[in-house]
């Protein structure tokens, strides 16, 4: 059980930011900024109605307890609805504070609605969810995640499946904290689809800062991520920040060092958007692949493949493009703790610097609005679409905006 537990509601004062100017690098300077940490019981107004009138009043009142303690962090332990949360947010969208606050919401209901976080809005810094009957689809959580507030998920009854653990498990940019309220701790057992490759070093430190007071505080300082970043290396006493050595390689496959086509290969499979008959055969003959390297693992990769024939004649049957002669951007898959970072932006720069006299095309879904952006920011569009059998969806192709001639923009 947490030490305040017991209590409801505590204002919190950080430790002052001239003591820790930097986010801290070892376990030891971690754990001083934690013990300088002040917990001041108050005893708030719990919000039971979703009216205006409640949301006002509760921030009348933290507003005196913060000039009164001089202290502008709140957390509250009362599980607000969906419905109570969004009364709050918009009370302080019309009234903008300076109060930090860290609040909890029970979800799980057929009827709940995703909270609208209104732009600007930077007082919730956390927000813990609790669900116990059924998960809601992970996009019930994408607005608050846009806005950069710390969600923090604790799952119990029949909402801790193991299928809901590796759904949450794969999208760490998300929920970005989890645990199964019968243990009392993190679980660290969830499928995210690439435990089978290299680990990477340590393990995260959410999974060490358990306390939603400590959480709070960490991510109100130094960013949410920073801590969604950070690792823990307990035996050399020190914490690693992902992405911040990351070094891009482009190669023929036979240029590959040894082992390094079997982890791709692996890499692609657990990206879980593409059959995997034939990855290893076109990734043999393709004619360049992409990779980054991160403490000697492998965290993302793309590649430019030789399509095979009867996929140019598949392609050219159903959308009208003649595609012989090009090369195919494909096969991208990045480990989910270092989605987020651009990485994909930056392979398939690199791939199309590199392309040569080719032309280069590549098949996106229509639902996967996340490639899709990439690609628009890379200067490709779409140019033709059809519907795959094989996906069973609707795809399109995309080309580079230089590359496109008159025979093309006429299937667009």
């Amino acid at each position: 059980m947490h030490p305040d537990a017991s209590r409801p509601q505590l204002l919190i004062r950080p430790p002052a930011a001239e003591s820790f100017p930097r986010p801290p690098t070892t376990l030891s300077g971690l754990t001083a900024y934690l013990s300088a940490i002040t917990r001041i019981p108050s005893r708030g107004t719990d919000l039971t109605h979703d009216d205006k009138r409640s949301a006002r009043t509760l921030l009348n009142r933290l507003a005196q307890a913060a000039v009164d303690h001089d202290s502008l962090h709140y957390v509250s332990r009362q599980a607000l609805s969906p419905a109570i949360l969004q009364v709050l947010l918009d009370a302080l969208t019309a009234r903008p504070s300076r109060l930090k606050l860290s609040l909890s919401c029970r979800i799980g209901r057929s009827t709940d609605t995703p909270p609208v976080v209104p732009p600007g809005t930077d007082a919730i810094v956390q927000v813990r969810w609790q669900a116990t009957e059924r998960l809601p689809d992970l996009g019930f959580f994408k607005g608050a995640s846009r806005a950069g507030i710390w969600n923090h998920l604790v799952l119990s009854g029949p909402a801790a499946s193991l299928a809901n653990r590796d759904t949450i498990a794969r999208q760490p940019n998300i929920i970005h904290s989890w645990r199964v309220d019968s243990d009392g701790g993190p679980d660290t057992d969830p499928d995210d689809g690439y435990g089978g490759l290299a680990p990477l070093p340590g393990h995260p430190l959410w999974q060490m800062v358990d306390d939603p007071v400590h959480r709070f505080v960490l991510v109100d300082r130094f960013g949410k991520n920073w801590l969604l970043r950070s690792r823990v290396d307990v035996p050399n006493d020190r914490i690693l920040t992902l992405g911040d050595n990351l070094a891009y390689h482009f190669c023929s496959p036979d240029r590959l060092p040894e082992g390094y086509l079997d982890t791709i290969c692996a890499m692609v499979a657990a990206g879980g958007t593409v059959a995997t008959t034939h990855v290893r055969t076109n990734l043999e003959r393709a004619y360049l692949i992409g990779y980054v390297l991160e403490n000697d693992v492998i965290v993302g990769n793309s590649s430019l493949k030789h399509p095979r024939p009867q996929y140019i004649e598949n392609v050219r049957r159903q959308s009208g493009l003649d595609l012989s002669g090009f090369v195919e951007r494909g096969y991208t898959s990045v480990r989910p703790e270092y989605r987020g970072l651009g990485i994909g932006t930056r392979l398939l720069e690199g791939l199309t610097a590199r392309v040569g006299d080719r032309k280069l095309f590549s098949v996106i879904a229509e639902d996967n609005e996340a490639t899709k952006i990439i690609a628009r920011r890379n200067r490709t569009r779409q140019v033709a679409g059809y519907y795959s059998e094989k996906a069973g969806k609707s795809v399109g192709v995309w080309m580079p905006e230089w590359m496109i001639d008159s025979h093309v923009k006429t299937h667009t």
